[in-house]
């Protein structure tokens, strides 16, 4: 009997342990439903309080781990997801965990654990070939991080100072051309509203002057990420849901003219699109401009173009090419914060997705004269960390870059310098700055400028003209040769030549103070860009483009008659150096008969080294005494 009873009372707990453990499944799949309705419905904080409750009497409830890792991953507190992921590992074997925790410790910068957590879930069988590839992505962005901090690059931020950063926000600094001035947008908080405008900082001797708001740009809506033109009297920048807008952002511009900047425009289409366009680079010759964009036609989600920019229209606003996706850039995430350098060679930018150190990771690249992409890499540690990093930019000189950092978390987001890894540092520019006036009245004169590239067979000229006060600033890359002319019905041209082909570090400005002569009985022009082969009378090719602008300018004052002059520097023996000159001109007579100048207007004559302009004694000085003189002798 009592053997019985023992037997029925072992039957009956193990019935009501099974019925509770029922119960307790039932009960934790219940909360678990009603947390997993919380997060599907956005409310997660009633969502991480059912998933909590339920792991208080289920501890070893996998699913609620891994919900509760999803809604830390939404909110961006990694650390508590790695949590939640290490505990739902100890019950479920899940593969994809792996895969999860190793996205979560690289979010943190925590490559050696992230690369473990990769290679384990890469022993999976079954891993779509989609997750593949980001798989192998991840791993070698892994190896490339720890080698990165093993070798990091020169890297020591200096605060620009008080001057320039303030409580508020500050951000995406843009160096002028010369230097001598800063733009970049403060992030205000006026009334409780957040207000991005534009600010301009002077630089005086070696410190920054006090920044001022650009008030005839600035609006009550927001302006920010822009773009200075070389000569800094067009601005390009980024403005988000305006009611003359064609996508949720869009580009705007803002001209300088007569000392003031016009009330902003919409850049108009086929720039802008009913997508997210935005952050613009302009390149310093004014050819293109660089942008990014999340328009349809691209590799990923945003991607970024470029686009012929044309000058502008009668009306005043900008013509433009056809936008062109910088394939070799872009990947299937985003591409973004594009910085063409001055020379228009070097290229800076932001990606989320080629290897890198996590977030966004800046890189560099080359862009050659066909508009191709060479070189590409990541700009290194600790320049690059697992955190977002974007908004670079680089002086002309090449040597400084420019970024906004919240690392002296006090003052938000300010903007620091620093000097850029020689093995990062751009190739060089330098300018001419110009000023053109008639030379019997000193009036400014608003002359065409040409600037010619003499190593290049595929840029074309680049023509400018002077503004109303007859000032003109150009970037000149250095380790290539120019032609720079400037030309105005009625005057003679001037013609200079800037040979900097075998320079590759910073060169001095070119200042120039341009007086135009009028077209009269005795004017002379000297001509610097006609070439010939050494110790000889043959004309090289690359004074094509001096020839013809002579060609053009004896066309358009058909009246002239005209003696063309050869001079030498007093190298040499100057019997020699007289006959060399007389052969000289004579080929340039030759050359304009070919091109349609009749011979009747044409005589020639050399001087040899009789008539310096220059002394003898310095290479600059012999190189401005050989020359090709034009004098008027008729009208």
């Amino acid at each position: 009997m009592n053997r019985f009873k023992n037997i029925a009372l072992i039957f009956f707990c193990t019935a009501v342990w099974i019925s509770t453990q029922a119960q307790d499944s039932k009960r934790s799949d219940k909360l678990f439903e009603e947390a997993r309705k919380y997060y599907v419905d956005n409310n997660y904080q009633a969502a991480i309080e059912t998933a909590d409750k339920l792991l208080l009497k289920d501890p070893e409830y996998a699913d609620a781990h891994l919900l509760l890792a999803e809604i830390y991953k939404d909110i961006d507190s990694t650390r508590l997801e790695i949590k939640h992921l290490t505990k739902a590992i100890e019950f479920d074997d899940n593969p994809l965990i792996d895969f999860r925790l190793g996205e979560s410790f690289y979010k943190l910068g925590m490559y050696s654990e992230a690369l473990s957590f990769y290679e384990k879930y890469k022993e999976n069988k079954n891993i779509p070939e989609k997750r593949q590839f980001l798989l192998a992505c991840k791993i070698a962005s892994c190896r490339f991080a720890l080698n990165s901090i093993e070798n990091p690059v020169a890297f020591e931020p200096t605060n620009l100072g008080d001057e320039i950063n303030t409580p508020n926000d500050e951000y995406w600094p843009t160096p002028s051309l010369d230097g001598k001035h800063l733009v970049f947008t403060r992030l205000l908080k006026e009334d409780g509203r957040p207000q991005e405008d534009f600010f301009m900082a002077e630089i005086d001797s070696f410190d920054w002057d006090n920044a001022v708001p650009m008030s005839e740009v600035n609006t009550a809506d927001n302006e920010g990420a822009q773009t200075l033109s070389a000569d800094a009297k067009i601005l390009f920048f980024t403005a988000c849901n305006r009611g003359d807008g064609l996508g949720s952002c869009d580009i705007y511009f803002s001209r300088l003219v007569d000392g003031i900047w016009t009330e902003p425009q919409n850049a108009g289409a086929p720039l802008n699109t009913s997508s997210w366009e935005g952050q613009p680079s302009l390149s310093s010759d004014n050819r293109y401009l660089y942008f990014s964009s999340s328009r349809p036609g691209g590799k990923g989600k945003k991607d970024i173009w470029r686009i012929a920019f044309n000058g502008f229209a009668e009306n005043g606003t900008p013509r433009w090419g056809k936008p062109e996706n910088m394939e070799a850039l872009n990947t299937s995430g985003d591409e973004i914060s594009p910085f063409i350098h001055a020379n228009n060679h070097n290229f800076y930018f932001a990606s989320d997705t080629h290897v890198g150190m996590g977030g966004l990771d800046l890189f560099t690249a080359e862009i050659n004269e066909n508009g191709q992409v060479e070189n590409l890499k990541n700009m290194g540690y600790p320049i690059n960390t697992y955190k977002d990093d974007m908004g670079l930019t680089i002086s002309s000189i090449g040597d400084i870059a420019y970024f906004s950092s919240a690392r002296e978390s006090d003052n938000g987001l300010d903007i620091f310098s620093f000097n850029l890894d020689r093995g990062l540092q751009p190739r060089p520019v330098t300018y001419i700055k110009a000023k053109v006036s008639n030379k019997a009245t000193t009036e400014p004169v608003m002359a065409d400028i040409e600037l010619v590239n003499l190593n290049s067979a595929v840029t074309e000229p680049r023509i400018e003209k002077a503004d109303e006060k007859g000032q003109i600033m150009l970037a000149l890359p250095v380790g290539r040769n120019y032609a720079f002319n400037v030309s105005e019905d009625g005057f003679m041209f001037y013609s200079q030549s800037m040979r900097l082909a075998d320079e590759n570090s910073l060169t001095d400005p070119f200042i120039l103070n341009i007086e135009l002569e009028p077209i009269e009985v005795g004017a002379e022009m000297d001509l610097y860009n006609i070439y010939y082969e050494t110790d000889s009378f043959a004309i090289l090719a690359e004074s094509e483009p001096e020839l013809q602008k002579l060609v053009s300018f004896l066309k358009n004052n058909s009246g002239l008659k005209v003696e063309i002059q050869g001079h030498t520097d007093s190298s040499g023996n100057p019997e020699n150096n007289l006959e060399l000159s007389k052969l000289r001109a004579k080929s340039v007579v030759d050359y304009l008969v070919e091109n349609g100048i009749a011979i009747t207007c044409l005589q020639s004559e050399g001087y040899g080294d009789t008539k310096p302009v220059a002394t003898n004694e310095t290479v600059d000085g012999r190189r401005l005494n050989r020359r090709t003189t034009i004098k008027i002798i008729a009208k």
